[in-house]
């Protein structure tokens, strides 16, 4: 049900050399983050939120957990060192990762548990009608990631096999990928993808289906997180999205704003209260 539902938010605060990322200062990072916190804490009815940053950066988060008590909300934050993997394989397996290790350590998101994740410093408006609809579903996922006009990947065709041997290479490489190994070694269509900016999950089935996919990343070869989120999830049972939404917040990797709409400059001026 939805009032024990979790939001885990996902954030990297100093990520140093990690690739194909815009939005690289440490401190704009963290403005970004602390205006999507008061966001939720501000603007929606989740109760309990889980905050997982992977750089260890020095921040004193006190001010911020008492701000949340103070609405009525449960703010638990988890800090540990993990980006190093990103730095070599990409955002998508610095994602990965956090999310491992909320799953792990936070004392909310047992098995039994929804969750909402959301890329740290990002919001969505329209997140108490998307709770309503799907109070009755546990995992809902939005399939494809992007419309083809905002494809990265749109145009990039895997070689067709014509020989004997490359028809062996295919077969290898689909075997890797479904046994869950050969990082780098796919997808079979680059244009089958899945939005792992925000979605909705059981831990359970996370567990089961999803929490090591970020391994087989390798952003150097265009095989990205929501390719390999993609091919975990066929054939599984989950749910689009009933409902569109809007993304409030810039892109890491482009720098751009996802939308026209833009944080509520009340919600930037408290968040700076707390720089």
């Amino acid at each position: 049900m939805s009032s024990n539902e979790v939001l885990l938010v996902t954030a990297s605060i100093n990520i140093k050399a990690t690739p194909y990322v815009s939005i690289t200062d440490k401190e704009e990072r963290l403005l970004q983050y602390l205006i999507g916190l008061v966001s939720w804490i501000k603007l929606t009815n989740i109760k309990t939120i889980v905050f997982c940053e992977n750089t260890n950066t020095p921040y004193d988060f006190s001010k911020i957990i008492e701000f949340a008590s103070s609405q009525g909300k449960i703010l638990e934050v988890i800090l540990f060192q993990g980006n190093d993997g990103a730095q070599k394989y990409g955002k998508g397996y610095g994602e990965g990762k956090i999310v491992e290790y909320a799953l792990e350590n936070s004392q909310y998101l047992r098995d039994s548990v929804d969750f909402y994740k959301i890329t740290g410093r990002l919001f969505i408006p329209e997140f108490n009608k998307i709770q309503q609809l799907h109070r009755e579903i546990s995992n809902v996922f939005k399939i494809p990631a992007f419309t083809p006009e905002d494809d990265p990947w749109f145009g990039i065709e895997q070689i067709q096999p014509k020989t004997p041997t490359q028809h062996i290479r295919v077969i290898a490489r689909f075997l890797y990928v479904y046994f869950g190994r050969g990082r780098g070694r796919g997808p079979h269509n680059y244009q089958n993808h899945v939005s792992t900016v925000f979605y909705k999950s059981n831990v359970k089935f996370f567990r089961k289906n999803l929490v090591r996919a970020y391994k087989r990343v390798n952003d150097h070869k265009s095989y990205a997180l929501e390719h390999t989120f993609y091919e975990n999830l066929t054939k599984k049972d989950f749910s689009p999205f009933l409902a569109d939404y809007t993304i409030v917040g810039k892109s890491g990797a482009s720098g751009k704003l996802y939308s026209e709409q833009d944080s509520e400059p009340e919600i930037k001026a408290i968040a700076k209260t707390f720089c």
